[in-house]
């Protein structure tokens, strides 16, 4: 780690750590616990402007599913405060009272009642209440809730990997795509599910999550992973949908194949994923601005999404930890570099100093868009989940190399 004396990498080490916890225990899990919290119709406010008062009384079962996981993940992994395990349970009686339709698809968002509005994304929002089942079933000990997460699971793994003609989450094409953000899904449910149940057929949906990406949506000799390719990884670059390289898609699957890697000591899974994060960043990272792009064309051809140039919280959320990961994992000098790089940037331009939390959404000269802190994609999950993850590397980092001492 460059000449520093380990004194100085321990104490900076240490400073960081704080940062991560004064970020997600000062800021973001109080604000959460104050705002979001229906106490009169049940469940979560999933819009919230930038005072955390709602401008919208509808609830997203997307980002339901996802603060019933963060509050039970941290209940379970860090501190067993019952102030968590009521915020878990309280949207966790709200969604199963009202999220689900008979077919057993998930309704993507419903009104401050529990009336289903929507029910587009029904795949996705699952993947999310999977999660939450899983979470707070081993957080309750509830064998119900355990029988119930199985067979959710059971239900949508059945149903990732399926050719689709919906690249990401835009209208149906004539063309059958393989999408990237499946193998995403099956990697991050079958992780949540294996970490609180160790069993193998968590960890052969894992494996195969992870060959699809790297067999599939990585090219390495080009240095792109593409969001969408035929069923047998081959290109489809004569439309722009096939073209579509997501830095912050890229960046998170590259982190959850590092961390498997490093489990199973799996060196390759290792080196690619290093390999997926710095071919984004070089791709992704905006050289006059500064921040990741939001999404890029491999060939910078115009993408269909005319948000393409924004600056959004959770793609440098995820290159943060990513980098993290591989930094303290590697011990290399230019991982460390864009690690500093994308930690001052995302510190200096999306926490809310005055109203606290952090901004989604910043124009690309770093600017707010607008002020809203939810607004129905934004929610309490990637920040939170990675500055705990963050927080966790580093005090784990910082004991092993007191104990090598």
């Amino acid at each position: 780690m460059g000449l520093e004396s380990k004194n100085d990498i321990s104490e900076s080490l240490h400073q960081l750590k704080e940062v991560y916890r004064a970020a997600l225990f000062d800021d973001l899990v109080p604000w959460w616990e104050t705002h979001s919290v229906d106490r009169k119709n049940g469940g979560y406010y999933t819009r919230l402007a930038q005072d955390g008062l709602p401008y919208s009384e509808d609830k997203d079962m997307w980002m339901t599913g996802r603060q019933i996981w963060m509050f039970s993940h941290l209940y379970n992994r860090f501190e067993k405060r019952e102030e968590w395990k009521d915020i878990a349970k309280h949207g966790m009686d709200f969604m199963l009272s009202n999220a689900f339709g008979e077919n057993g698809k998930m309704h993507f968002r419903l009104n401050s009642v529990g009336q289903p509005i929507s029910s587009i994304l029904s795949l996705y929002t699952e993947v999310f209440g999977a999660i939450a089942l899983a979470e707070y079933a081993a957080l309750s000990k509830n064998e119900g809730l355990k029988d119930r997460a199985f067979k959710m699971y059971d239900f949508l793994l059945s149903r990732l990997g399926q050719p689709s003609d919906t690249p990401m989450l835009g209208y149906p094409l004539n063309r059958e795509f393989h999408l990237h953000s499946h193998d995403m899904c099956r990697i991050t449910v079958a992780k949540v599910f294996k970490d609180i149940w160790p069993l193998k057929r968590f960890d052969e949906d894992i494996t195969l999550s992870i060959e699809s990406i790297l067999n599939r949506h990585w090219k390495s000799d080009e240095g792109y992973l593409l969001e969408n390719v035929g069923m047998d990884g081959s290109k489809m670059l004569d439309i722009p949908e096939g073209r579509l390289f997501h830095p912050g898609h890229a960046i998170e699957s590259a982190w959850m194949i590092m961390e498997i890697g490093i489990e199973r000591n799996e060196k390759n899974w290792i080196n690619e994923a290093v390999a997926i994060i710095l071919a984004s960043l070089e791709h992704g990272w905006d050289k006059e601005y500064g921040g990741i792009r939001y999404l890029t064309n491999i060939d910078w051809t115009p993408t269909h999404e005319l948000e393409a140039d924004l600056k959004l919280w959770w793609p440098h959320g995820e290159a943060l930890y990513a980098l993290l990961l591989a930094w303290l994992h590697t011990g290399r000098e230019d991982i460390k570099a864009w690690y500093q790089k994308v930690h001052q940037y995302t510190f200096a331009h999306f926490p809310d100093r005055e109203h606290g939390e952090w901004y989604g959404y910043l124009n690309r000269d770093g600017s707010p868009v607008w002020s809203t802190k939810a607004n129905g994609w934004k929610g309490f999950f990637h920040i939170p989940r990675i500055l705990f993850r963050c927080h966790e590397l580093l005090e784990n980092t910082i004991k092993s190399t007191a104990e090598n001492d």
